[in-house]
Order: structure tokens, then C-alpha cells, then sequence
């Protein structure tokens, strides 16, 4: 990785501050949070966006695309047919790898959540909580912290806050900072966005190991230790850098939007993140509950503060790194949307970070061939790629649905609709897959409406190409509390 930094300050493996307490972050703790990833090396920036060749290359397709759709039209039609049933098929067959992958894993890889002692005692952990507006989430949220069964000596808890936000910080002085736990202010600076708090964060942290939570998160109180574990059973030569733990909305039942997002997240942290990390391949990371070896993470410069899926990007650049993400058991609750707004808001914000990472990846694909090699680059770029094309194209899928449905005079091909089949079909069948046998057929009648849900993703897909355009480092904060239902604490602590 090309170093841009000679004679700059830098935070390595070697120079953390663990002499910082509290208070507001300093000049040039800001300008490394914000500065380091693209001066490093710019390919590891979405800064830039598009690279002189790439938009050289969009021109011309999109030149090539518009003449042969005006002179040619039918056969425009066709290509653009024939182009999108191979893609949809290949990566139909993708997600069916990483399926079978995910239950075809044999009873020791599976993730245990063993709270064994380990051979060197307890490492320090630090948890990174970067918070903004998030006053009414401080009680719960201090009080899953208070119940982590980790030994709080060796703890590291660091509220990240905005120095705008006053009321957050006042909140949570009056719940009561235990003494393994700290506030950091942030000025203001170029972007006000989770990654750049989370450099902060990184930069001070003390803990061989760390985390992340949301101010919204209830953690299982044992995920410290099972992430510890999973670290010592992997040897140095596994190169293993992260492991995630699943998140689970507990709101799930509260409305059909957040039904369907609770499926997504039980497909997503069930079968996706396991299959990915059994088969070696790059894993989009959640933006919660990571749990990161530190002098790792400062090796590949940790999160780029302009990319507003910041989990995503470090995820891609672990693997270019050369290392590797695994999976545990214990689990983190969180708030699933209830309502469209808030959903469209969220993912809007995915697909344009998605889309981000996507023209970062593609900078160099000769690069990531020589570190990933073929397979994992292409599943990367399907993966990826993936999550961008199904948002940008459900919606006019649904209405090309419709009008088949309704138009007598309009019919869709056979392949067509074999593709839009085999798609629904492995979705149930990984609802079947992740859903508690009790539920099963509940699931199942709930994931066919996903035929309605899918396309309001491209809702999300249009404001977020409009964004990427006009206000590419925008983070359209997520609404929490908004919720009526609640954890119960006592379940919590059964986990």
C-alpha cells in the first residue's frame, strides 16, 4: 500500500494515546480521523469518487448503450434482457453457495459462544460508542453496558459525541460514568459521520481488542469473552482479523416493515456472514458488534470517515489486507425501522455507501485479482455488486410484474419469470433455514409479500444516486426510539 503520510502525523499499532481520559478530541486527533485513509493511499478512499478511467469507460457505454437503443431497439431490448438474466442467474447461483456453505459447516466450525478462560487471562477491550442525538437510548444503553460479563478492569468503554451535542453527553453524566469508562468530544470538522468518531476512537483506544456498539444496542452479556475465544482457537497463520456477531431487531413483530427487515438480518448474520467466512470470502461487515483485532485494524488504516457504509468498505479492505473474518454466536439486539421514512432514510444511506465502496473496489480490479486471486475477487464484486443492481432494479422487475399480470397484450419471457421464481424461492428457502421450527410457517407466508418489499428498495436506490451526485458524504442519521417495544432484560441475561 502506497504510503502518502512521510513526514505526517499517523496513528500505528505503536502510537496509541492511552494517557488520553476525557474530553475534546485535539486538532490533530481530528485531522488524522479524517485525513489518513486518502493520504495513505488514495485507492483506499472513496474521496475521489470515479477515476479518470472509469468515467471514461461510463461515457462510452453509455454512449455505445444510447445509439444502439436509437437506431436499434429491439435489439437493445434483447442485450439488455439477455444481459440482466445471466447476471440475475449468476448471482442467484452466488447466494446459493454461500448458503449451502453456511449450513454444510461441520459441528466444530460452528460458532459456540464458550466462555473458557483464556491461556493469557483477559485481555483489555475496548468498546467504541459513538453517539449523536441519542439522549433517550443512554439508560438502556448503560445499563446492557453495566451487565457485559467481561472483568471492567479490563474494560475500555468510549462515548464518542459530537461537541454540538450536549444533551447526549448530559444524559449520560447523569446515569454515572463508571471509572472504566470515558467521554470523548468531537469538534466539528470537513464530514460529521460514525467512521470518522470511530477513528477518534481508535486512535485512544487501549484494548487489544475492540469493539463497537450503537447507542440503540442490547448486547448479549457474553460477547466480549466468546470473541476473545474465537481470537485464541484461530492461530496467526488464519490471519483472522474480525469476528462478527449476529444482530437481531426485537422489534421484528411490531409492524410488516420491520417483519421483513428482521428476516433480512436473520438471512444476512444466519447464513450470509458464516457461508462467506467458511468459504474465505470478503464479508460486508455490520456496523455494529464487530469485534476487530486492533493492531489489524490500524494496519489498513481503519474506517474511511467519507464512505457512509464504512462496515462494508473495512470489510473489503480486511480481505485485500490479506486477512480473513469469522462469526459468533452471542448476539446484539437492536431497533428495526418500523415505518417507510425510516427505512428509506437507512437504506438510502447503504446503497449510496454500497455504491461507494463498488467505484472503490473497481479502481484497481487488477489489484485486487493479484491480492484475492479470481474467485474471491469475482465473489467480492457479485456481493457487492450484487446489493446495488437487485436495489436499483426490483422496482421496475415489479412493475414489469404488474403489467404482465394486468396487460393481456403483455407477457414476460419464461426465463424471465423462471429467474424471478428461483430468486423468491431460495429466499423462502432461507427463511426456512434461519426461522425457529415453531415459527417456520409463519415465515414463510410472511417472506412471499417480500415480492412488495424488494422494490421499495429502489426508492431508496433513486435518493441515494441523486445523493452520490449532489451530497455523496451526507449521513442521513437513522431515527431510533421510535420503537414501542422494549427487550426484556431478564431474556437478555438468559442469552
Amino acid at each position: 500500500m502506497a504510503d502518502g503520510l512521510s513526514g505526517l502525523p499517523r496513528f500505528t499499532p505503536e502510537s496509541r494515546d492511552p494517557t488520553f481520559i476525557s474530553g475534546l478530541a485535539s486538532d490533530e486527533m481530528i485531522w488524522l480521523a479524517e485525513n489518513q485513509r486518502r493520504l495513505a493511499s488514495s485507492q483506499t478512499s472513496c474521496t475521489h469518487g470515479l477515476s479518470a478511467s472509469q468515467k471514461r469507460l461510463a461515457t462510452r457505454l453509455l454512449a455505445i448503450f444510447g445509439c444502439l437503443g436509437l437506431i436499434f431497439p429491439a435489439i437493445f431490448l434483447a442485450v439488455i434482457f439477455v444481459t440482466f438474466w445471466i447476471l440475475f442467474a449468476v448471482l442467484i447461483v452466488h447466494r446459493a453457495t454461500i448458503v449451502i456453505a453456511a449450513t454444510s459447516a461441520c459441528p466444530d466450525e460452528q460458532p459456540s459462544g464458550k466462555t473458557r478462560r483464556p491461556k493469557k487471562g483477559w485481555p483489555v477491550y475496548s468498546v467504541l460508542v459513538p453517539m449523536f442525538k441519542e439522549a433517550e437510548s443512554v439508560p438502556r444503553l448503560m445499563a446492557a453496558l453495566k451487565g457485559v460479563d467481561y472483568p471492567k478492569s479490563q474494560l475500555d468503554v468510549i462515548f464518542l459525541i459530537e461537541d454540538v451535542d450536549t444533551v447526549t453527553e448530559a444524559a449520560i453524566n447523569d446515569v454515572g460514568l463508571k471509572d472504566w469508562m470515558r467521554i470523548v468530544r468531537l469538534p466539528e470538522g470537513e464530514v460529521r459521520t460514525k467512521p470518522r468518531a470511530l477513528n477518534v476512537g481508535l486512535q485512544i483506544s487501549r484494548g487489544r481488542f475492540l469493539t463497537i456498539y450503537d447507542a440503540e444496542d442490547e448486547m448479549c452479556p457474553g460477547q466480549l469473552k466468546a470473541a476473545v475465544i474465537a481470537f485464541e482457537d484461530h492461530d496467526l497463520e488464519s490471519r483472522l482479523a474480525c469476528v462478527q456477531a449476529p444482530l437481531v431487531p426485537h422489534n421484528g413483530h411490531e409492524s410488516w416493515i420491520a417483519r421483513q427487515f428482521s428476516s433480512e438480518y436473520a438471512v444476512q448474520f444466519g447464513l450470509i456472514v458464516p457461508g462467506l467466512a467458511r468459504l474465505g470470502w470478503p464479508v460486508l461487515l455490520g456496523g455494529t458488534s464487530n469485534h476487530f483485532d486492533v493492531e489489524v485494524l490500524k494496519s489498513v488504516y481503519g474506517w474511511d470517515p467519507h464512505n457512509v457504509t464504512e462496515d462494508a468498505d473495512l470489510g473489503y479492505q480486511i480481505a485485500l489486507g490479506g486477512y480473513r473474518v469469522g462469526h459468533i454466536a452471542p448476539a446484539t439486539y437492536e431497533e428495526a425501522p418500523v415505518g417507510l421514512t425510516q427505512w428509506v432514510k437507512q437504506r438510502s444511506r447503504w446503497v449510496k455507501g454500497y455504491m461507494q465502496t463498488l467505484i472503490l473496489f473497481c479502481r484497481d480490479l487488477g489489484g485486487a485479482f493479484e491480492k484475492l486471486g479470481v474467485m474471491r475477487t469475482v465473489a467480492a464484486l457479485l456481493l457487492l455488486g450484487g446489493q446495488v443492481l437487485s436495489a436499483l432494479v426490483h422496482g421496475p422487475f415489479a412493475l414489469l410484474g404488474l403489467a404482465a399480470l394486468t396487460l393481456p397484450m403483455f407477457a414476460l419471457p419464461v426465463p424471465c419469470i423462471g429467474i424471478m421464481c428461483a430468486g423468491l424461492l431460495l429466499h423462502l428457502s432461507s427463511l426456512l433455514l434461519t426461522a425457529p421450527a415453531k415459527h417456520s410457517v409463519r415465515h414463510v407466508f410472511s417472506g412471499l409479500s417480500v415480492i412488495i418489499y424488494w422494490p421499495l428498495q429502489s426508492l431508496a436506490a433513486v435518493k441515494a444516486l441523486w445523493e452520490l451526485r449532489t451530497n455523496p458524504y451526507f449521513w442521513d442519521k437513522t431515527e431510533h426510539g421510535v420503537s414501542k417495544a422494549k427487550l426484556c432484560r431478564s431474556k437478555l441475561k438468559m442469552l
